[in-house]
């Protein structure tokens, strides 16, 4: 992608963007063609190579805002609610909301990742984003075994944060229909039990910090 130096390149590199967007979400990502792309934006073939190499990078663009969007999501902070378990309900939702706001996109690197190849190893280095982030919680919270040997925070990260992008993904993606707030706050009561705060009230009752998704 090359640079852009002047007000008018910024402008004309938001409306490629945005044309290649809405042409993805309309026709499919192996359907689109960089033509398809500039008749959109009303250019021509030469002024989309001034700032693209090619679809792929206009992807890679694409996906790269829809990763910070989802970080962004799951590393804002939340309004402190009257508890902490509210409070973790409170961040998950807000997860889950930016997945269904942005399901169109979604569904379109679901797409290109079904190839293999780099979207996804795009697909794997978002979930690896997500669960660093809560293996550093877990490692501040450590869950064990029964018989008392410590669990893998690796993979405990990588199980907690499937099972929320998965659930949006059953709900959002392909449309399996549940009552929003009962499916949050059910999560929320499975992550907090998790990590020691749910099911022991007194605990929950002392305000102690809880983790948000992500």
């Amino acid at each position: 992608m090359r640079a852009m130096a002047t007000p008018k390149s910024k402008r004309r590199h938001g409306e490629l963007l945005e044309a290649a967007r809405s042409t993805l979400i309309r026709l499919g990502y192996f359907e689109t063609h960089v033509a398809d792309i500039v008749r959109a934006a009303g250019v021509s073939h030469g002024t989309f190579y001034t700032y693209f190499d090619s679809k792929s990078e206009v992807m890679r663009v694409l996906v790269s805002a829809l990763a910070d969007d989802f970080f962004e999501a799951s590393t804002a902070e939340v309004a402190r609610q009257a508890t902490p378990l509210l409070t973790l309900e409170a961040g998950i939702r807000q997860f889950m909301h930016t997945y269904r706001d942005r399901v169109p996109m979604i569904r379109i690197l679901d797409q290109a990742a079904s190839a293999g190849g780099e979207f996804a190893d795009e697909c794997l280095r978002i979930r690896a984003r997500f669960s660093a982030r809560l293996r550093a919680i877990i490692e501040a919270h450590p869950l064990t075994h029964p018989d008392g040997r410590p669990a893998s925070s690796e993979l405990a990260a990588y199980a907690l944060g499937g099972m929320v992008d998965d659930f949006a993904r059953g709900c959002y993606l392909l449309g399996h229909v549940v009552d929003e707030d009962a499916a949050v706050s059910t999560i929320a009561l499975i992550w907090a039990s998790a990590f020691g705060f749910a099911g022991v009230s007194p605990g929950l009752d002392r305000g102690e910090t809880v983790p948000v998704p992500g």
